[in-house]
């Protein structure tokens, strides 16, 4: 057994955040309650989107296709089946992986998915490629850190804040004290949960050449810039890199200027005060 998956083989699903799921509890509570709503308030939480794709792909659900996104996936389950999926993950939600021991480290890689997210989101509609599929792997991106958060404890917190700006470091930093990466343990997680190739090679590659990840080279160049534009946008104590001089062939592939980049952190500041508005957020 390789490293990945002694941390893989451990975990059995993940825990909601706890924004999204008083948000979502309420929204039960409502008589009036509509599936896209239902499927916009999952859409913002890692674990819940998982566990859609995990239960719409299956045998039972599943149609010829396997579902894309998670519109499609609580659709293709219906109201009341997507309510129980995520009443279940809420109420196990105490004995299962909470992602790490501190609140605090465990709201601030949530609230950086979902800013990847809405960016990647951003990124995709100003070139035209698949924004709910960008969107997807943007908030899945660093599942990966979930997981090492949680078995690995306060030495990995530690980590995780030392490199806070800089994922690229952070995952030099986890090959040379843990042997494996971030990225490594999100694809393999992801591929064995049923997600499709494209997400799985972008969340693998997301810190390489986008070239690395051919053929889904633009949905993982894509990803790539979106990281970096969520660490600008959002801030914080380390400053982040620039995104267009830190990412040459990202944006080479993409066909994006600096100019285009400026565009898309407008809509991305507004994208997020939407979700802020959403989901009850402190702002960015």
């Amino acid at each position: 057994m390789d490293r990945i998956d002694r941390y893989v083989d451990r975990v059995q699903r993940l825990a909601p955040a706890p924004r999204v799921v008083s948000q979502l509890l309420r929204l039960f509570a409502d008589p009036n309650r509509e599936v896209d709503r239902l499927a916009e308030l999952i859409s913002y939480d890692p674990s819940l989107t998982v566990e859609m794709f995990r239960r719409s792909n299956s045998a039972f659900f599943r149609g010829s296709e396997p579902a894309s996104d998670v519109f499609e996936a609580v659709t293709r389950l219906g109201f009341q089946e997507a309510q129980s999926v995520a009443n279940t993950l809420i109420a196990s939600s105490a004995a299962s992986l909470t992602g790490t021991r501190n609140a605090g480290d465990a709201d601030h890689l949530w609230r950086h998915s979902v800013a990847t997210a809405v960016a990647a989101g951003a990124l995709a509609a100003q070139i035209h490629d698949t924004e709910v599929t960008a969107f997807t792997v943007g908030l899945l991106h660093d599942v990966g850190m979930v997981v090492l958060a949680a078995f690995e404890g306060a030495p990995y917190a530690d980590l995780m804040r030392r490199f806070q700006a800089s994922g690229a470091a952070l995952a030099l930093a986890e090959q040379a004290q843990l042997g494996v990466t971030h990225q490594e343990i999100g694809a393999r997680l992801l591929s064995r949960w049923g997600l499709p190739a494209n997400i799985t090679s972008a969340v693998l590659h997301h810190h390489h050449s986008p070239s690395a990840g051919a053929p889904f080279e633009r949905l993982g160049a894509t990803l790539q810039l979106a990281d970096n534009l969520a660490h600008q946008v959002t801030g914080g104590e380390t400053p982040a890199p620039d995104p267009a001089s830190n990412n040459p062939e990202a944006m080479a592939l993409l066909e994006l200027s600096a100019g285009d980049l400026q565009e898309t952190r407008e809509q991305i500041q507004e994208r997020l005060r939407k979700v802020q508005e959403l989901l009850q957020l402190p702002a960015w």
